[in-house]
């Protein structure tokens, strides 16, 4: 560890302040002695691992520690809503009062409401004053200051503490679908031939090589084209294995996802509030592109290749509808997660014995609407930026704690040493330093990686290996940090490694929603934009189930004029307007630090 060199570069930032007069304090008030910290986060590590995110290896190896120039320990107490209750925690933390001093922002409002309302505080002054290594950081990555500022009456500010990630690496789950089926029932588009394929190694899930050519030419699904090429041979092998209960693909309840991802391959944007190409704020819903996606699923809806219960799905958005099923080995392609991968599903039974499991890149449409909704790439989408979620706030509950003292510990989860920590977990001697038997009691004691030769940080085959939370309950993504990426050697096998080289094949360039567009505006402005955004989507997630099941028809200029007619009433053109200016002002490019 190199607290040495931190206290010493602290030291000398605080001898700055107190030779300009402020003492200890900043920001005025002066400081505290109180270094407890009551903290909410959305979602709790696996219950398996532990049910207080105190008992977090990283968290008690921080809180062991001292820090600031006196030398003081921290102590963290975690709130953490029960599974499926956050958003009612929040809001009832909010209409309560009762906040806690640290605020997981993942569902929060924006920065700028929350500080005009005094739920945060101003952290401008401590971060300049106590947090050399995240500034340099924002130095050294100017794109991504607009994230970390906010704009307040003409005057940026440190509103709140953003995790970033040391690279763009690879998000967790994307659309994957059954290739050992593309093997055992398709043929070649060109030449009719069988295709063969099959595992060199049965032991090894990710040894998998075939002969499969999509009709686009190429050994991975391009088009929608290739998709329904695909969805062709599910259906034989649903015929040959005697599955009558399934379906091809399964999408979210409302039949799109307001993030834009399978709805962005038809022209690009989304069913909410997005910029184009040419920095114009656009609305999504009533676009061709829209028209477009709404055929195309309605067509499978026809041919039985979309599940028939979709909207009767759970609410999750991505990664968990009907779980079950694609476990079973029914279900032809999916969005599903990492674990699900090569032949991690197998369990030998009817359905899923040989499976293989492999990523594929979002579509482009080549096949519905105009030409201008063909051959375009997808810009909405639910990943693709160089953010680790959406930061932490200080709340006013800790006006009068040493706030110094607690943002001098979260700037060491910035330094190279601190973000390794953050990231990886504990080394033997640091477990020893604790007394934690957590990595031995869950066979890993050794920790959770050892250093290659090439200098980068390799995981352990157990992490590696692991299907649940294991990594995430021995590390730090509950807090804010510095997340080691392109310095990991994950030891991905180069199938599995493909298939999520995929998942971030398109990036998310146009999407604005907690973007610094939405974070900057204006009260008024925000309102409009709610107003609006709450009033559409409650609309479409509503109505677009029945232009896809054919209860309304999608080529009818009649009922397309009505659901696009409905929509206007909505003031949609007015939160363009609210939302345009803030657009000409941010010019955002989330991949630039890719």
């Amino acid at each position: 560890m190199k607290f040495k060199h931190v206290k010493k570069l602290l030291s000398l930032t605080l001898c700055g302040v107190m030779a300009a007069g402020l003492l200890s304090g900043c920001g005025g008030g002066g400081a505290s002695s109180d270094t407890s910290f009551t903290m909410w986060i959305y979602q709790g590590a696996d219950a398996s691992y532990y049910t207080d995110y105190a008992d977090n290896p990283v968290v008690q190896y921080l809180t062991s520690q001292t820090w600031g120039e006196e030398d003081k320990k921290i102590d963290l107490e975690f709130w953490v809503p029960a599974a499926g209750t956050a958003a009612d925690s929040y809001s009832t933390m909010m209409g309560s009062g009762d906040y806690p001093d640290i605020l997981d922002m993942s569902i929060s409002d924006s920065p700028k409401i929350l500080y005009e309302q005094g739920i945060i505080l101003d952290l401008t002054p401590y971060v300049e004053e106590y947090m050399p290594n995240y500034t340099a950081y924002l130095e050294a990555h100017p794109e991504m200051k607009s994230w970390a500022l906010t704009n307040i009456d003409g005057e940026e500010k440190y509103l709140h503490v953003m995790s970033f990630n040391e690279d763009y690496g690879y998000t967790y789950c994307g659309y994957q679908y059954r290739r050992d089926w593309i093997v055992k029932y398709g043929t070649n588009p060109v030449t009719g031939a069988a295709f063969t394929g099959g595992y060199t190694d049965p032991s090894d899930p990710d040894s998998w090589e075939d002969d499969v050519v999509f009709p686009s030419g190429g050994t991975d699904p391009v088009y929608i084209s290739d998709w329904e090429w695909m969805f062709e041979i599910f259906e034989k092998a649903y015929a040959d294995l005697g599955i009558d209960d399934s379906y091809c693909i399964s999408m979210y309840y409302p039949g799109f996802s307001w993030t834009g991802d399978l709805c962005s391959c038809f022209g690009g944007g989304n069913f909410a509030f997005y910029e184009d190409a040419n920095g114009k704020v656009q609305y999504g819903g009533v676009t061709d592109s829209a028209r477009a996606y709404l055929e195309c699923l309605n067509n499978w809806y026809e041919k039985g290749w979309l599940d028939p219960d979709f909207n009767e799905r759970t609410s999750d958005m991505f990664y968990a509808i009907d779980d079950t099923s694609v476990r079973q080995g029914k279900v032809g392609m999916w969005c599903g997660m990492q674990a699900e991968l090569g032949g991690r599903l197998d369990q030998g039974d009817e359905y899923t014995d040989g499976i293989y499991v492999a990523g594929c890149a979002l579509p482009m449409n080549d096949i519905y609407g105009t030409d201008a909704c063909k051959n375009v790439a997808p810009d909405c989408i639910m990943t693709g930026t160089a953010l680790n979620g959406t930061g932490y706030a200080i709340t006013s509950a800790a006006e009068d704690k040493d706030i110094a003292t607690l943002l001098t510990m979260i700037d060491y989860l910035y330094s190279e040493d601190g973000a390794r920590l953050a990231s990886l977990g504990l080394t033997p001697e640091e477990m020893e330093a604790i007394g934690t038997s957590f990595y031995s009691d869950n066979g890993i004691p050794d920790g959770t990686y050892t250093m290659g030769d090439d200098g980068r940080y390799k995981l352990v085959e157990a992490i590696q290996n692991d299907a649940g939370g294991l990594r995430t309950a021995a590390t730090l993504d509950k807090f804010p940090h510095l997340q080691l990426v392109t310095s990991i050697d994950e030891g991905y096998a180069p199938t599995y490694e493909h298939s999520m080289e995929l998942w971030i094949q398109y990036k998310n360039t146009a999407q604005i929603q907690g973007t610094p567009i939405t974070n900057n505006m204006e009260q008024d402005d925000i309102d409009i934009m709610d107003d609006a955004r709450n009033k559409l989507l409650e609309y479409t997630q509503t109505n677009a189930v029945d232009f896809i099941k054919g209860k309304k028809d999608i080529n009818s200029d009649d009922d397309w004029g009505t659901w696009c007619k409905t929509q206007e009433k909505y003031n949609y053109q007015k939160a363009l307007e609210a939302a345009q200016p803030y657009a000409d002002q941010y010019e955002i490019d989330p991949t630039a630090a890719q």
